[in-house]
């Protein structure tokens, strides 16, 4: 699933909606629009301030043990190395009951498959449930113009998965949001929510990222706290008898190393925020005498675009990213025009099933870099949830009560039935056991299965893609050296929601240093860009951002 960070912000009244999406699908549901504020005001609150709204946590006790423990902060997952010989049942009870069919909206970043009646793997889920799912399924690589349209009509469906990444380009998403979305506290706050035992399962933290403006709104989907990572075609440097680099200067030479146009192969599929990270610039905001300084204002910032400046002048980059820095660096690694590129962790297997047929094919992430040899590793800490799951606000309480049934259901964590069903469907049909133990789809699985019940709700971190050789272990070794450079921010913990002019007035920021890197302006423009910054927003976001860190004792 692929993050487009550097996407623009959205506004989500009717006047912005109208220019940023198609008239004919804001008009067709305007009476349903809720009125909006031209511009949020932005939120902040801690777990504790949060605490009655939240979930008890309660651990699942009956899950299956893993071969490579987690760790109890969840910087480490659990990791299992086959599937088990047996699996069990997570819930007993089929979750629907009312008769009435659940609709959704999620995204899918693969093919559509077939839909109901014509879809077998939809039917024996939903056979599971107990009732039918209809699904709306739209392409998660364009889900902010679906996400846009959607609200603005007011025409939402029973459940509608919003990725984090998307909230944060929708000025006003949360005052959209507590007008069409159900208040969730009633239902699972505190010890209500032992009866849906696996929701339960889920940590408080995560459940703290799914308040929106004061009310609990969304089912997290617990992440682990790795936002970005750079990657390598292993199998291409071993090729050359080369190393994987280990620090950015390294990078550099390795990157030089590889680079053969004439081969048609570059180093560099895609390069930005991993620079930002292995130079110590922060996520947002760090503390320094006392005071909040933005990443925009640090040495280490602009070092990092004066690096990846280099890379682009010395051509090490694929011609596709220098012209387009959306374009998909997935293809150009698959296809090995590319050695190095970014991107978050969850590419790791996700890259490794794509390109299975391609011989030899091997990527892997780079350890944890530091600028240099001497240097110390640093790794931007993310949010303990990431993608959350909306209930519509006007159902009935029973009605209510079920999508979250469903949500439990959909919960169930590796080695249940539930798990099984979601990921593979029905063993036999959409998918056979090999000898070596793993699920292997068959031609019906590889047409019908799409994991869309998996974004009706969340489920808690596992490793556990034993069908890439090595990968469970990799990863798990991988996350072990991560953790230890995991940097503890000013905000960690907080629910943090930005009033939208300050945010949309980061969007421009971001071309503009891209546009440096393309060597379309002169780094000696850097300092004069971040002074126009502070003047329009970055000034008014430390003073807010100072309020929030005072009051919830982190200055």
């Amino acid at each position: 699933m692929g993050e487009d960070r550097a996407a623009r912000t959205f506004n989500l009244n009717r006047r912005t909606l109208l220019r940023s999406a198609s008239a004919a699908a804001v008009v067709a549901g305007a009476a349903g629009c809720a009125e909006l504020d031209e511009s949020g005001d932005g939120t902040a609150a801690g777990t504790d301030e949060l605490a009655d709204l939240l979930p008890k946590n309660i651990p699942y006790e009956a899950g299956l043990e893993p071969d490579l423990p987690g760790s109890a902060d969840g910087t480490v997952s659990p990791g299992f190395l086959a599937r088990p010989a047996e699996v069990t049942e997570a819930v007993t009870e089929a979750p629907m009951t009312t008769g009435e069919e659940i609709t959704a909206i999620t995204p899918l970043w693969n093919p559509t498959p077939p839909g109901l009646p014509d879809n077998s793997y939809f039917t024996a889920v939903n056979e599971a449930l107990g009732g039918t799912v209809r699904f709306n399924i739209a392409d998660g690589n364009n889900y902010t113009e679906k996400i846009t349209t959607t609200l603005a009509s007011g025409d939402v469906p029973d459940m509608f998965q919003i990725p984090g990444w998307e909230i944060i380009k929708l000025s006003d998403f949360t005052e959209a949001a507590k007008e069409l979305f159900a208040d969730l506290s009633p239902y699972i706050a505190g010890d209500k929510v032992a009866d849906y035992p696996l929701l339960a399962n889920y940590p408080t933290d995560a459940w703290a990222m799914g308040v929106f403006g004061g009310t609990l709104l969304g089912v997290p989907w617990e992440r682990e706290p790795y936002e970005i990572g750079m990657f390598a075609r292993l199998d291409t440097l071993e090729g050359m008898d080369l190393a994987m680099p280990t620090n950015l200067q390294e990078l550099l030479e390795r990157a030089e190393e590889v680079n053969d146009p004439a081969a048609n192969r570059w180093a560099i599929g895609s390069i930005d925020e991993a620079v930002q990270q292995a130079m110590g610039a922060p996520t947002l905001w760090r503390v320094e005498g006392g005071e909040l300084v933005h990443k925009f204002e640090t040495e280490e910032f602009a070092a990092a675009i004066e690096y990846i400046r280099g890379l682009f002048e010395k051509d090490l980059v694929h011609p596709d990213y220098v012209a387009d820095k959306f374009t998909n660096a997935k293809e150009l690694i698959g296809s090995g025009q590319a050695v190095f590129y970014e991107d978050g962790l969850g590419a790791w297997h996700e890259m490794q099933g794509t390109y299975a047929g391609v011989e030899g094919f091997q990527l892997w992430p780079l350890d944890p870099m530091a600028p240099d040899a001497d240097g110390t590793p640093f790794m931007w800490r993310g949010d303990p949830a990431g993608m959350f799951t909306f209930i519509r606000k006007d159902l009935s309480e029973e009605r209510v009560e079920e999508c979250l049934r469903v949500a439990n259901w959909c919960s169930a964590p590796f080695g249940t039935r539930e798990w099984d069903l979601v990921w593979d469907g029905v063993e036999g049909v959409h998918f056979e056991v090999d000898d070596d133990g793993v699920p292997q789809r068959t031609e019906l699985g590889q047409t019908e299965v799409a994991n869309t019940y998996l974004f009706l709700s969340g489920r808690s971190n596992a490793n556990f893609k034993f069908q890439y050789s090595g990968l469970v272990e990799g990863y798990h070794a991988w996350q072990e050296k991560a953790a230890q450079y995991l940097d503890d921010h000013p905000f960690q913990g907080l629910r943090v929601e930005m009033p939208s002019d300050m945010a949309a007035e980061n969007e421009p920021m971001k071309d503009m240093y891209h546009e440096i890197y393309r060597g379309q302006r002169d780094m000696s423009e850097w300092e004069g860009m971040v002074a126009d910054w502070r003047e329009k927003a970055g000034d008014a976001a430390r003073e807010y951002y100072t309020e929030v860190a005072e009051e919830n004792g982190r200055l």
